[in-house]
This record gives structure tokens, sequence and C-alpha cells, in this order.
């Protein structure tokens, strides 16, 4: 909730200059770039890297949640274990200790990969609610449909949880463990 929330609001510029907007702010770009001239964002799904911007605070919680790892597919492990590698290689994830822990939960997707998620259910019941403006799904549809639009497009931002800085102090809450390693998000 955190991730899309935050993308809804802001702009983002790319290393070579391009302004990327999500939601409806999208719609309302002020150059249209073919495709062939964008930059390759998703050529490789596990380079993530953080984004540019400013640590997010979330909201503390003063009861530790240690939940231990659930059994996990066989053919999850080797996959798994190579993406952790490559976050703790980006600086997207790093080593810790810490009285929280979620399990890991490897999804298979469609296209015979594996996809990396954590069970953050006990953090999530403990945690106090954010209080965010969600916006009104016919409102949406109405205002997608008021633009003078021939193209609309949508992209897999599935790795954006992963992208967004926590700060410092609430870190050790987003703690998991994998293969007797405990890391958590950067």
């Amino acid at each position: 909730m955190l991730g899309i929330v935050y993308l809804w609001t802001r702009y983002f510029k790319d290393p070579k200059g391009y302004r990327w907007a999500f939601g409806i702010a999208a719609l309302e770009a002020e150059e249209i770039e073919p495709l062939s001239s964008l930059p390759g964002l998703s050529e490789d799904p596990s380079v993530v890297g953080l984004l540019r911007v400013k640590e997010q605070q979330v909201p503390n919680t003063s009861t530790a949640v240690h939940r231990w790892q659930y059994r996990t597919n066989r053919d999850s492990l080797v996959p798994i274990h190579k993406l952790i590698r490559q976050l703790e290689g980006q600086g997207v994830i790093s080593r810790t200790h810490s009285p929280f822990n979620s399990p890991i939960w490897p999804v298979w997707k469609s296209n015979g990969e594996w996809r990396l998620s954590v069970g953050y259910c006990g953090l999530n019941e403990v945690t106090l609610p954010m209080s965010a403006a969600m916006p009104d799904m016919l409102e949406l549809q109405y205002e997608l449909e008021s633009k003078a639009a021939k193209w609309y497009a949508t992209i897999d931002i599935a790795n954006a949880f992963f992208s967004i800085p926590l700060v410092a102090e609430c870190r050790a809450q987003f703690a998991f463990t994998w293969r007797g390693i405990q890391y958590t998000w950067n």
C-alpha cells in the first residue's frame, strides 16, 4: 500500500533525463517518446535498485513479530537464493540481527520464474494503520475515459516495494531469514 500511494503522487527522472509518472498523472505527458527510445528499465527483472527519493518512515511497532519460515517448494530454493544474492549485491537488502522476522513466500510465476515475496501479515496486525486517501475506482475510470488519448499502457511494478528506501529506525521490522542469514530492506 505504501509503495503505490507514494508512486501515484510523484514524477521520477531516470539517469537519461526521462520523466516517469504513475497513475492518472501519466496521462498528461508533456511529450510522447517512441517505445524504441525509452530506456530498458526491465531488461533484467532482477536489477531493482533504490529510488533516489527521501527515505520512507513506516510506523514503528512496540511488539516484535517473529514468524518462522514456511516450508518452501524445493524448486524455488536455487532461484530465490540467487535473487537474494543479487539484491544484496545491489544494496537493496543487507544482513541484520533483528527480533522481528517474517517468512519468505516464493511465488511461481506463469513465465516459469520465481518471484520473491515476504509474508508481512503478522507485522501488519501490530502496526498502526497509515491513513492514505484511496482513489475512487469509478472516478478513475471516468477520468480515463474523458482523456483523448490513443494509447494506454501498464507497467509491472512487482518489485516496486524493493525499491523504496526505508529510514534506518524502521528497517528491523522488515527482517526475513534465508538459509540461516537474516536480511532487511534498505
